[in-house]
C-alpha cells in the first residue's frame, strides 16, 4: 500500500483526464495536491499508477538525477507502460539517459548555442515584424494562425533547412504526432488510443509514417548536396563510427519538428493571452523597453507550454518522507512547479518584473534541458519587442479555444483585435 493523505477532493483528482485540461487550465486542482499530496501517488485505470510531482525543489531534484530516475527506462513522454521492443523502436535522444544522451545530443548541440542562436537575431527580427504589420493591418485575427504558428516554424526551418513549401505540412502532422488527444486534429482516434499498427513508429502515430517519409527525402539530399545546415549534419552524422540508422534518423526528425515547433508556438500563443488578459501588465511593458527581458522569463513560467514528463526509478528514494520503490514510475509537472506558492509569491500573478529565470519550462540544467531553450528565448524576445513597438491594446474577441491534451497546454485558437500604436 502506498502511504498516502486522502480525502475524497485528492481520490477525485484524474490527471488522465483530457477533458480536465479542455477548457481551463486546472490550477485549482494543482494547488491541492501542492498543499495536501505533493508526491502523490495517482490510480491509473488499466496500470499501475505513478507518482505525480508538483513542487519545484521536488520536480527540479528529479530532472537532475539521471541515475536515480531515468527516461530511458520507460520513456519520457507517456506515462502509460510500453513493452521494451516498442519503446526501443519510438525511442529518440530525448529519451536516452547518459552518456549515451551526450552523444547523440553534440551532433546538434552546436547550432543551438547562444552563439549560434544569435545570429539568427536580425534574420527573425524581420520575420516576426513582417507578421506583425500584417496581422495589424488585419485587425481581427486568430493569433495562434497568423502569429504563433508562422513564426517558429519558419524559424526551425530556417534553422533544419526547411524549404517553405513544405511547412503548412509538418505543422498539421506534427499536430497531429503531438495532440492526438484531440478530436478536431485527429478525429475519432482522439479517444481510442493507439492502434496495434502503429506501435511502433515514431510517437505511435499513424501519421509518422507520412512525416518520415519527408524527413527521409530530406537526408538523403543533403547526403548529394551537403548544405551548412542541421540536416546535413544529421544525415552525415555517425556514433560510433557507424551512420545512424532510418529509425535513428526517423525518431530524431519526427523530434525535431514536434519539439521545435509545437512548445515555442505555445508559449507565444499562451504569453498574449496572459498580456491581453492583464491589460495594465502590457502597459508596463510598452511603458518600459528594459522590462522585455523579464517579461520574457516571466511568461514562459506563466505560460508553461508542457505539462508533465516522466521518469523511471531506477533505485529506491524517498520524496519528502514517502518511500519511490524502484521501477515506480515518477511524473513530474513542470507547469504545476512554475506555479509552486513555495518558490514564487504569489505565483498565479503576472508580474512581468518578476524576473524568474530559474524557471523550469526548459527544465532548468540536468542533462535533459531542452537544447532549444536559448533559440526559443529569442523567438518569444524579440516577438514582445516588435508586439510592444506595434500594438497598442490587445483585445480577446472571443474566447480562446484549448487544446484537448494533458500534456499539451497550448491554444487552438486565439480571437483576438490588435490595435495599432
Amino acid at each position: 500500500m502506498h502511504a498516502q493523505v486522502t480525502d475524497a477532493a485528492l481520490e477525485a483528482v484524474d490527471l488522465l483526464d483530457c477533458d480536465l485540461f479542455a477548457d481551463h487550465e486546472p490550477w485549482e486542482v494543482f494547488d491541492l495536491l501542492q498543499r495536501r499530496s505533493p508526491v502523490h501517488f495517482h490510480p491509473e485505470p488499466g496500470g499501475r499508477g505513478f507518482w505525480a510531482l508538483t513542487r519545484y525543489d521536488d520536480v527540479l531534484s528529479v530532472v537532475r538525477n539521471a541515475k536515480t530516475f531515468s527516461s530511458e527506462a520507460g520513456g519520457a513522454a507517456t506515462i502509460a507502460d510500453l513493452p521494451e521492443d516498442v519503446l526501443a523502436a519510438r525511442r529518440n535522444f530525448l529519451e536516452f539517459d547518459p552518456p549515451k544522451h551526450g552523444v547523440y545530443r553534440r551532433l546538434i548541440s552546436t547550432s543551438f548555442t547562444p552563439g549560434a542562436v544569435g545570429r539568427y537575431e536580425e534574420w527573425l527580427r524581420g520575420l516576426v515584424s513582417h507578421r506583425l504589420e500584417h496581422a495589424v493591418a488585419k485587425g481581427e485575427i486568430d493569433l495562434v494562425a497568423e502569429l504563433a504558428a508562422p513564426i517558429p516554424i519558419r524559424v526551425l526551418a530556417h534553422v533544419l533547412g526547411l524549404p517553405e513549401q513544405d511547412l503548412p505540412k509538418l505543422i498539421d502532422l506534427g499536430n497531429k504526432l503531438l495532440v492526438d488527444t484531440d478530436p478536431t486534429i485527429v478525429g475519432e482516434l482522439a479517444f481510442t488510443g493507439e492502434r496495434e499498427e502503429d506501435r511502433y513508429k515514431p510517437f505511435g502515430s499513424p501519421w509518422a509514417e507520412e512525416l518520415c517519409a519527408i524527413g527521409r527525402a530530406y537526408y538523403a539530399d543533403r547526403r548529394a548536396c551537403p548544405r551548412d545546415d542541421v540536416l546535413t549534419r544529421i544525415a552525415s552524422a555517425e556514433v560510433d563510427g557507424q551512420p545512424l540508422s532510418e529509425r535513428e534518423l526517423d525518431n530524431m526528425f519526427a523530434l525535431m519538428i514536434v519539439a521545435g515547433n509545437e512548445t515555442t508556438r505555445q508559449a507565444i500563443a499562451l504569453g498574449t493571452l496572459a498580456l491581453a488578459q492583464h491589460p495594465a501588465e502590457y502597459v508596463r511593458l510598452r511603458n518600459d523597453p528594459g522590462l522585455v527581458r523579464s517579461a520574457t522569463e516571466e511568461l514562459l513560467r506563466y505560460s508553461s507550454p508542457v505539462w508533465y514528463f516522466r521518469r523511471t526509478a531506477m533505485v529506491a528514494a524517498e520524496i519528502r518522507g514517502i518511500q519511490i520503490a524502484a521501477g515506480d514510475k515518477v511524473v513530474v509537472w513542470f507547469a504545476a512547479a512554475n506555479r509552486d506558492f513555495d518558490h514564487y509569491p504569489d505565483p498565479h500573478r503576472l508580474d512581468l518584473a518578476r524576473n524568474p529565470t530559474d524557471n523550469l519550462t526548459f527544465g532548468r540544467g540536468g542533462p535533459h534541458h531542452c537544447l532549444g531553450a536559448h533559440l526559443a528565448r529569442l523567438e518569444v524576445r524579440v516577438y514582445l519587442e516588435e508586439l510592444r513597438a506595434r500594438v497598442a491594446r490587445i483585445e480577446l474577441t472571443d474566447e480562446p479555444v484549448r487544446l484537448r491534451s494533458n500534456f499539451t497546454n497550448g491554444l487552438k485558437c486565439l480571437p483576438v483585435r490588435l490595435v495599432a500604436s
